[in-house]
């Protein structure tokens, strides 16, 4: 299944290469991804109803979708330029409407080992299991080495469930093993010679960053106290640490949130987390802040405790209050102690969030950094030991699971160079990246659409277990948010300038006024505020004007040349074109209806928006012995303004031309979609059949006559 996805050429760190035909930018959400997925394209299929196709796109770019489709952080929504207008796409939400809807649990998973040389990986997490994937992907043996009975890393043993249910990662490790992999639990590496002594010719060390960072006050080593990720992995491993009644939680990342909100549902009445910084400052998600809160988590802000102590069975904290000072190398603003503004705190438990690094085993005689992390060649990964690689949290620091699962793409791609005897080469792209922010005039023509959320579990039904607290997004909503992407970079180019005759055209008719003529007196065009609407490309009279992705070129062209050779085949007359918004059609299906309630030769071409349908797209059908041709667009649903409008003008054109060369102008419609009255829709398609079909007998009455 899906044997394909593979095929395409590939860069040296396994991206897609574009072919030269594509003058699309990289838009700003797929640049800020690491692993830089094709998002824009995923999201638009999304939107077309096309979920298939969407999960096909996901998973070239990405080997474990549904881990990141519950857990990503989505910094791409961080660049979203929809923030602009008003609420950036719901992006890790829709990667997981795809998984779901796409059946991303019965993708079959294939390698053949087709080289000699055995890799070992040290460690399972999210950065070793990418490695054993593009590993397996290049066709070489890969054994994993996991310390903990199960396999996962911090997948397993650091994300609550509630966030990522264990049948999550148990699908995508039976996945790995039925590529070949061989897995190896409760085996703990303590040297890495003997691995090399073992035949292996390349390991990839992977460690994660396990222990607990110490806080560095007094009384931190008295009983009561622990560190979060050693609760985390306790509660995930099935145990149920004695926490007491009153729960205290220091930091401010998502371990100190998933560290509380994990209390709450061990039955913990009282949690607090105390940080040191402002609410603007907490470096944990906000939508993880937000169900924190929700769930009844007292966070107490510019806080931070100083001294720890054990009286009469309690741990007496005691805590000082903050304010913010001058911001430091990294532009963060450095917390400054108030003086006499000493507080304690009585508590059962305190859990100390406040940081992780990696525990390298002494035998592996690998070079250590700042942080106990590992140093490594950033291009290459490799350490100061021959043949030995590393990546993920080990090397950076505590990180994101995509982050992790870039560095096992990459590391894959560089063991492959170095027992290929290949010189690693830099990732080159020739596309340019989208940037620039969109004007203020081009923001307030583009329609505004509310953000679709999926639903959450009640707030008083959240922490009575771990189960997930969100849940997948329905069909419509999915559709309907997806239709929300600007589609950054794929807009309208000038392809011809020489063909260009400056006349204006698209300045007058682009709904956005994104041209304009320079001081040369040559027209511009944008891509950085091109909506890629196509109205200009269809009004274009010199036909200079060209959508800058090949695709949506030649899209409706190639779909009608096929569908008028497949039609004329038909013996059912008299025999319809339509073109259909393709979101209308596939993605709500709000359209669906003219197809499948049609009783005469109706053949549809899917478009990506009825305002793309030229003036000679309407033609052409007519030159190929079509009886009738109609166009039908998704009405109020249309994401972009004034759709119906250019449709309604373009075939008042084709008309009169109709008339001019002796067709009948009412052989050629227009039908708008009203999402509550399908009926109507329906019973006006009936209409213009029998409409045509009465053109048709008239004409060859006609015929006869002047026979």
């Amino acid at each position: 299944m899906y044997s394909s996805l593979n095929s395409k050429s590939q860069d040296v760190n396994g991206a897609a290469r574009r072919p030269h035909t594509d003058h699309s930018f990289i838009p700003p959400c797929q640049a800020k991804c690491p692993l830089q997925m094709d998002i824009r394209e995923y999201v638009d299929l999304a939107a077309q109803g096309k979920v298939m196709e969407a999960l096909q796109v996901i998973r070239s770019g990405n080997p474990f979708p549904s881990i990141c489709a519950h857990v990503c952080t989505h910094p791409c929504e961080e660049a979203c330029r929809r923030t602009q207008v008003d609420s950036p796409v719901s992006i890790r939400a829709l990667k997981r409407f795809a998984v779901e809807f796409g059946g991303d649990r019965m993708v079959l998973a294939e390698a053949e080992t087709t080289r000699p040389e055995k890799v070992a990986i040290v460690g399972s997490g999210p950065g070793g299991l990418a490695c054993a994937y593009y590993l397996r992907k290049l066709g070489y043996p890969v054994t994993i080495f996991e310390a903990h009975a199960e396999m996962g890393g911090m997948l397993r043993v650091g994300i609550p469930q509630y966030r990522l249910p264990r049948a999550v990662v148990d699908t995508e490790v039976q996945r790995l093993i039925s590529m070949g992999a061989e897995i190896r639990t409760n085996t703990r590496v303590m040297s890495l010679d003997l691995l090399f002594d073992m035949g292996y010719k390349a390991v990839f060390v992977t460690i994660g960053a396990h222990q607990g960072l110490r806080m560095g006050i007094e009384g931190e080593e008295s009983p009561g106290v622990l560190d979060g990720a050693t609760l985390l992995r306790e509660v995930n491993l099935g145990l149920k640490p004695s926490l007491g009644q009153r729960v205290v939680v220091v930091g401010g990342g998502n371990v100190a949130i998933d560290a509380a909100r994990t209390a709450l549902r061990l039955g913990i009445p009282s949690v607090d987390i105390l940080y040191r910084r402002s609410r603007k400052e907490m470096p944990a998600d906000e939508t993880e802040i937000k169900e924190a809160l929700e769930e009844g988590v007292n966070i107490q802000y510019l806080v931070a405790p100083v001294n720890i102590k054990r009286a009469n069975g309690d741990l007496c904290v005691t805590c000082v209050r903050m304010e913010l000072g001058e911001p430091d190398a990294r532009g963060r603003r450095q917390p400054v102690p108030i003086e006499g503004s000493e507080f304690t705190m009585k508590v059962d438990t305190l859990v100390s969030a406040i940081g992780q690094a990696p525990q390298m085993p002494g035998g592996f005689g690998i070079r250590i950094g700042r942080g106990s992390t590992i140093q490594v060649d950033p291009l290459t990964l490799t350490t100061n030991r021959l043949g030995v690689f590393a990546g993920g949290d080990a090397v950076t620091g505590p990180a994101t699971v995509v982050e992790a699962l870039a560095a096992g793409r990459q590391a894959a791609h560089r063991i492959d160079d170095y027992l290929q005897h290949k010189y690693p080469r830099p990732v080159s792209t020739n596309q340019p990246v989208m940037t620039g922010e969109l004007d203020q005039q081009t923001i307030e023509l583009v329609r505004k659409i509310g953000r679709f959320e999926p639903l959450y579990l009640p707030v008083e039904d959240r922490t009575r277990d771990f189960k997930p607290v969100e849940s997948v997004f329905d069909w419509e909503s999915a559709v309907n948010e997806a239709r929300r992407c600007l589609r950054c970079g794929v807009g309208a180019e000038i392809l011809f300038q020489d063909k260009c005759a400056s006349c204006l055209n698209c300045v007058r008719v682009c709904p956005y006024h994104v041209p304009y003529i320079d001081m040369a007196g040559t027209i511009i065009i944008p891509p950085d505020q091109c909506q890629a609407c196509g109205i200009c490309v269809a009004e274009c009279p010199a036909r200079a004007i060209v959508m800058r992705k090949p695709r949506e070129r030649r899209h409706i062209a190639d779909e009608l040349d096929h569908i008028v050779k497949t039609a004329a085949q038909s013996k059912a007359r008299p025999l319809l074109i339509g073109f259909l918004c393709q979101y209308g059609l596939f993605g709500t299906g709000t359209l669906a209806g003219l197809w499948r309630s049609g009783k005469a030769g109706i053949w549809i071409v899917p478009v990506l928006c009825t305002s793309k349908v030229e003036a000679h797209h309407m033609l052409r059908p007519f030159e190929m012995g079509v009886e009738g041709v109609f166009v039908a667009g998704c009405g109020e649903q249309c994401s972009r303004e004034n759709t119906d409008h250019w449709v309604q003008q373009r075939i008042h054109k084709v008309r009169k031309l109709l008339a001019q060369i002796g067709i009948e102008p009412e052989r050629l419609q227009a039908f708008v979609s009203d999402k509550n009255d399908g009926r109507r829709l329906r019973e006006e398609l009936e209409r213009f059949t029998e409409q045509v079909s009465s053109l048709c007998l008239a004409s060859i009455l006609k015929q006869e006559v002047r026979n």
